[in-house]
């Protein structure tokens, strides 16, 4: 049950026809990771809080720098050297003190513990870590939501082939080649920092209708139109060049060797 305090808190959201005061309560009731704190891991945890998603870590073993901070929107000139993670969990409780954050100095590998979570969030910046989260959501069958970013472009997967075996993993998008070997990520590539919080909203906003869906939500008498069709089927461009948003429908591979 929200609390009087949290009717004021997330008054904006509850008032949305389809949401209301159930669903705000499914998503306090969610265990979320964010699994880099980087320039869509600020974004995506600082949304997240303030949306209300009751219980949020982050992993991240990287030390902020200068060069992040035209990005790396919850990070400061005076915390350059101390952990991401850390920082990430202090701005997200200044946000919301009422939820459950907690940071951990550490990188993601393919024995790393997700069980308890039921979203996952991948916004690190290189390759071989998706292939890594990718797999061990889909063996988990845990919701992931996929994003990067360069440039000026940026991309978010809706990942659920561990839920529904009629949907895609990351790999069947992006198979294993020696061309996507070598990452074209932000260090080597360049980004504009609008893009990144601009993709992180598209993850959080792809979670919260996601959540709900895999939760029932549905309050009698509403159509619950923001649940009636998932991404999970496609991925999501953005092109801030000419500003332009487009969907490519995806086909699952069959001989993908992750998710068959």
């Amino acid at each position: 049950m929200l609390d009087e305090q949290d009717l004021i808190r997330y008054s904006r959201q509850v008032i949305i026809p389809d949401i209301e005061e159930q669903g705000q309560e499914i998503l306090i009731a969610q265990k979320i990771l964010i699994v880099g704190a980087g320039g869509l891991g600020c974004p995506v945890g600082l949304y997240c809080a303030a949306a209300g998603f009751g219980n949020i870590e982050i992993w991240d073993n990287d030390n902020i720098e200068l060069s992040n901070l035209n990005r790396q929107i919850a990070h400061q000139t005076n915390e350059i050297g101390l952990n991401k993670a850390k920082s990430l969990e202090k701005k997200c409780l200044q946000v919301n003190s009422s939820i459950n954050v907690k940071s951990r100095d550490i990188v993601f590998n393919e024995k790393s513990d997700v069980k308890k979570f039921d979203i996952i969030f991948d916004c690190t910046d290189n390759i071989e870590a998706r292939y890594k989260i990718n797999k061990l959501a889909h063996q988990n069958k845990k919701l992931l939501i996929s994003g990067s970013a360069t440039q000026f472009e940026g991309q978010v997967l809706v990942i659920k082939s561990g839920l529904n075996k009629k949907y895609p993993c990351y790999e069947c998008v992006f198979p294993k080649t020696s061309e996507n070997n070598v990452d074209f990520n932000c260090r080597n590539a360049g980004i504009l920092g609008s893009i990144t919080s601009f993709i992180a909203s598209i993850q959080v906003t792809e979670a919260i209708r996601e959540i709900l869906k895999l939760n029932k939500h549905n309050i009698e008498g509403k159509n619950n139109f923001y649940l009636q069709k998932s991404n999970a089927e496609y991925l999501i461009l953005y092109d801030g060049s000419l500003q332009e948003i487009n969907k490519i429908k995806l086909n699952k591979n069959l001989n993908c060797d992750t998710c068959n």
